[in-house]
Order: structure tokens, then sequence, then C-alpha cells
């Protein structure tokens, strides 16, 4: 492990970060930064009450990140002491390419702040990998050296380290600083309560400099409960998972298609159109509110920016008519589930429950741009299960009385799918359909005084086929052809069609 002595960018020159705090004064130091030599730092007029505590260090390694290591320690509650610390210790990586390790802890009892002999103790200080709160983050370079960060921090420590396995070129070290902002942005939304995903600046990096990211995270939510998140990024898929104590979720998101991905427009809208069918689900299903949320962030920032598309040379290119029965996004796969819970104490075997799955998959085929096939499904299904009061304002408190134990326990099976197939011969439009169906079910179990009163089951249908042979090309059956203005009207509107309806009622007729 290389230890930097020296940064250009470091921020006031302390000898003695253990004494340093959070507003040191450069002005005012005194002594010498010889080897072992002890340096006296003025704290700039602060009150003996607001003195930092005296810690404990890894080594006498200065750096921006050791101030801020300091100025946490004092300042931030255990969730927020990586705060600004990723993100700089990255930029700290990218700008001199040197391996880092620093830890801190407060110091025992009665040690004086300016005994330098012991605030600077290696053996002491072993606490790397000892907080509750901790990341990983691993970075590939297309050379294949591999950049190593972790951090970890808690009630009463904070350790960081950076290890590269080679020496990186400037492309290398150039993108690795590009990530900066969004690693800490990753740290501070799993650090925040309720915790958010915020990954969709890690899909951003440089392909040509870097091959992959991979970020490892848990965070203390609770007593005894941690929010864990695991995230991977190439050329080829983006996945992610995350599980805490209001469920757990994976979404996976396949970049080897660019083919089919659409413009940045539609798939912003087809991105909005799934959103809106996550929240349709978490409505009908009474989800939890912070999980849909966490979800639906999650979601968001793996479909963002795939970047720009590579085509094979002489490979199927679809057209605008292709596009229109597409809606543009990479194909993936993505569910999450809520905690069980059992909130009626008199029949516990009743759980609540929340369950939903999201996918989509293209195909295209064929062996030239003239002979080619389209093919794409979106599908959805949701399982929930849930308490409500038999009458709508009425207020639901289950206990073990039996006058509380009115109610309804409700079990919902919903599933939707839509699936679109465009295909041609010799040049020629062969075929073109839609294919749209919804299936939902409601069972309600009625309780009156903990005695069930009625079991009633209502399911629900729809599924319809339309051929747009003859609405993409009218001539077919006599009428005019299209013009170019009417043509992208027409295909407009059947991409408005093509979306997911969970709701059987939303589908149109044949």
């Amino acid at each position: 492990m290389t230890t930097i002595t020296s940064l250009n960018r470091t921020s006031p020159t302390v000898a003695n970060p253990a004494t340093a705090g959070a507003y040191a004064s450069t002005s005012s130091a005194t002594g010498t930064t010889g080897n072992g030599a002890s340096t006296v730092v003025s704290l700039g007029g602060a009150s003996a009450e607001a003195q930092p505590k005296a810690l404990v260090w890894e080594n006498r390694t200065r750096s921006t990140a050791a101030n801020l290591m300091a100025r946490n320690f004092n300042e931030q509650p255990a969730s927020g002491r990586l705060k600004g610390l990723g993100g700089e210790l990255l930029k700290q990586v990218a700008y001199d390419g040197e391996d880092f390790s620093q830890s801190v802890q407060q110091a025992p009892s009665g040690v004086q702040a300016d005994t330098y002999d012991m605030l600077v103790s290696p053996t002491q200080v072993s606490q790397h990998g000892m907080g509750d709160n901790q990341v990983a983050l691993t970075i590939t370079t297309r050379s294949g050296v591999k950049v190593e960060l972790k951090l970890d921090a808690g009630d009463n420590s904070i350790a960081i380290e950076a290890h590269s396995s080679g020496k990186l070129n400037d492309s290398e070290r150039k993108a690795l600083g590009k990530l900066a902002e969004a690693f800490q942005q990753a740290i501070d939304g799993l650090s925040e309560q309720p915790p958010h995903i915020d990954v969709g600046g890690l899909t951003q990096f440089d392909h040509g400099a870097l091959s992959s990211v991979d970020l490892k995270g848990q965070f203390k939510v609770g007593p005894a409960q941690m929010q864990k998140l695991d995230f991977h990024a190439d050329a080829a898929q983006r996945a992610l998972s995350f599980n805490g104590p209001e469920g757990s979720g994976k979404i996976n998101v396949d970049l080897s298609q660019p083919a089919s991905w659409g413009s940045k427009d539609q798939q912003a809208k087809a991105l909005n159109k799934y959103l809106q069918q996550v929240d349709q689900a978490g409505a009908r299903g009474q989800g939890n509110g912070a999980m849909i949320t966490m979800f639906k962030d999650a979601f968001t920032g793996m479909n963002s920016d795939y970047g720009t598309p590579t085509i094979a040379p002489r490979g199927i290119v679809l057209t605008n008519q292709d596009r229109a029965m597409t809606t543009g996004l990479a194909d993936f796969n993505a569910s999450f589930a809520q905690a069980e819970v059992a909130s009626n104490p008199a029949r516990i075997t009743e759980k609540d429950s929340f369950a939903y799955e999201l996918s989509q998959k293209t195909s295209i085929s064929g062996t030239s741009q003239l002979d080619r096939g389209i093919s794409q499904q979106q599908q959805s299904h949701l399982k929930a299960r849930y308490h409500a009061p038999i009458k709508a304002d009425a207020r639901l408190a289950l206990d073990l009385s039996p006058n509380s134990q009115n109610y309804k326990y409700i079990t919902i099976d919903d599933s939707a799918s839509s699936t679109t197939n465009i295909a041609y011969d010799k040049g020629v439009l062969a075929k073109a359909t839609l294919e749209m169906q919804a299936n939902q079910s409601t069972r309600v179990l009625t309780y009156t005084l903990g005695k069930l009163k009625e079991d009633h089951t209502t399911p629900s249908g729809k599924s319809m086929t339309r051929d747009l042979l003859t609405t993409l090309e009218p001539e077919r059956v006599g009428l005019p052809a299209l013009n170019d203005e009417e043509r992208e009207q027409v295909l407009g509107r059947i991409n408005d069609q093509i979306f997911l309806q969970s709701n059987p009622y939303a589908i149109p007729n044949d």
C-alpha cells in the first residue's frame, strides 16, 4: 500500500489531522512537519465547549479526505459520516493515481490532543470494515486495471482506503474523476431516511476508458436493520438488487441489442408509461409508498441514458415504422416485493404483502434489411394482500378484541401483456399486429366480530388482437396512401396504443 505524504490539492497544511477538527487555521500552526514532530494547531478561537474531540489516526497522511473525516466525525451522526468522502476519495485517486488508506476514531479518555505519538497509532486504529455503514466501489478500466475504494463509518470510527492494481493512464484517471459526484450521490441516497436509490450517474461512465462499475453498500436504518444495495454496469448490461426492512427488489437491463433503442424522447415517453403502471399497481394493491418510490427511483436510474448505440455493419436497422411498434427502451426484467406484515394479531396467518413484476423482451430476426422481423412483449404481474375497513370512511384498528375484528381481507392477482409484431418479405410489409390482454382477480373476505360473513371473488379480463396492415398501408383496401404528415400522425397513434394496460376496461376493442 503506497501512502500519499503530500498532495497539491490538499486542504490547509496540517501535520496532525487529529487536532485539526473542522476549521483548522494554517496561519497559526506552529512547530515542524518532520518525522514524528508534534504540531500545535489553533482552532480559530473556538470556545472550550466547541473544541473537537481528540482523535486517533492510522497514519500521518494528509489530504482533503482526512480533513473531511475529522469534520464529519465531529459534526455528523454515524449515518452521515461518509458525507462528501466517497466523491473526494475518488477525485484523489483520479488526481494522483496513488493508493491511500486512513482511519480515525475517538482517542481514549485522558489522552492529550497535543500528544502526537499517541494520536497516530496504526496498531490501535484497526478500524477498516468495522463500521455499520459500508460502501465499496470497484471500477475496472479498459486496460484491465482495477480500482477499489472502500469506506465505512460507525458510532466510533471512520475508515477509507483506495487501491489500484496498476498504473492509470490520463484518460482513465479523467474518467474516474467524472464519476466522483455520482458516487457520492449514491452514498448520500443510501444514508438518507428513508433511503433512496440514486445510481443513474454511475451508469454514465466513459466506455472508452472504463469497462465496468460495481457498487456494494449497506447502511444501518434501525437498531438491527440494514439497507443493502448491489449494483453492476458494463457495456452489455446493468444489474441492481436491493433489500432492507421495507422489502427487496431486482432490476436487470439488457444493453446487448442497441438496434432496438429509440430516440431519447421515445425512451422518456416509455419510461413514464412504465412508471405509471407501477403507480397504478401500487394504488390497486395498497403498496407501501416508500418502497414504491425506491423502486421507481432505481428503475429510472437503471434506464437513464444508454449512450450512443453502436450498430453492427450490415446489421438490421429499425425504421420509423418499426419503432412505432416498440417502446424504444432496452429490454429489462424488474421486480420488487414488500416485507410481509402480520397486521391482524387475531389472525397472524393473514399477511399484508405486495409483489410486482415488470418486463420487456424484444426480438429482431431476419437475414437482411429487406427480410426482417421485430417482435416485442411487455408483461406485468401483481400479487397483493391487505386489510381494509368494511366502510371506506371507517378507521382500521385491529387488535385481539372481537369488536376490532370488523374488516375486509383483500387478495389481488393481476396480469397484463402487450405484444407487437412487424415483419417484411423482400422489403414489402407482410405483418403488423398488436395483441393485448389484461386479467384481474379480486377476492374479498368480509369479517364481522371476527367471523367470516362473506367470501367473494370478482374476476375480470379482456384480450384484443388488431391487424395494423391496412392502418399502415390503407391503399391495400383501395384508400389513398398516406402522405408524410399523415404517416407521422398514424405512427404516433400506434405507439401510444402499444403500452401495457393493466385495467381490462382500458383495452380498446378489436
